[in-house]
């Protein structure tokens, strides 16, 4: 993979649900409107020699007035949910077509294409990047050394002996030491064009070729496509 391998680098650092078919919001409603209703009948049919007690009509109607705000309160929080999730959906459909960065070792390949970032929180002076294809097995290694800071790399899908590998789902892992041997803390991140969006689920998640990642996970957009 020594050969198929480009890089470049910066010096910056970075490292259940109920089947209840019950409806809480409609019975409080429900409620409020029959109160009323009673209300009303009550003080057109009332005894003018036995009006009803001023001091309980008013408690009653303190206590409704608590349900209306209640319903309220219900409603602006549905309405703010659904803002809410109409902005996520619209975000995740801005993503299809752009280049997006994860945090982590797996990694979509392209079209023969793979982009993986390295991050040295020291110089580096021994390091190889291991690929490794979805059964585990170690397709290709190169040297990464480098200087403290983050270095890109591009992987044309090719094994050690020059074979073009399939697209789909590989893994890499680094090893580097420092000028005294120990061990150099990496950060890894790799980068995949968004071709799908989902919004079955909670949350929206990406498809980056064969590769499924949470939107919520997206640490950088790269470019457009």
């Amino acid at each position: 993979m020594t050969a198929a391998v480009s890089g470049s680098s910066s010096t910056s650092n970075t490292s259940s649900s109920s089947s209840s078919t019950s409806n809480p919001l409609g019975d409080l409603t429900n409620d409020y409107t029959t109160f009323l209703t009673l209300l009303t009948t009550q003080l057109q049919n009332q005894d003018p020699t036995s009006p009803m007690d001023t001091n309980q009509m008013t408690q009653q109607l303190v206590q409704m007035s608590s349900v209306e705000q209640q319903i309220e309160t219900n409603d602006t929080l549905k309405s703010i949910q659904s803002t809410l999730s109409s902005g996520t959906a619209s975000q995740a459909l801005g993503y299809l077509g752009n280049y997006v960065e994860v945090e982590g070792d797996q990694f979509p390949l392209q079209s023969s294409t793979a982009n993986v970032s390295v991050n040295y929180a020291t110089d580096a002076t021994n390091a190889t990047m291991s690929v490794y294809d979805s059964t585990g097995a170690l397709v290709s290694t190169t040297d990464v050394s480098g200087s403290a800071g983050t270095h890109n790399y591009s992987w044309d899908g090719k094994d050690s002996s020059g074979n073009t590998l399939a697209d789909g789902i590989y893994s890499v892992k680094i090893n580097a030491t420092g000028s005294d041997g120990k061990a150099v803390t990496t950060t890894v991140k790799v980068a995949g064009k968004v071709t799908g969006v989902d919004m079955s689920g909670d949350t929206p998640t990406l498809q980056l070729g064969d590769m499924t990642v949470n939107m919520s996970d997206v640490t950088t957009v790269l470019s457009a496509a």
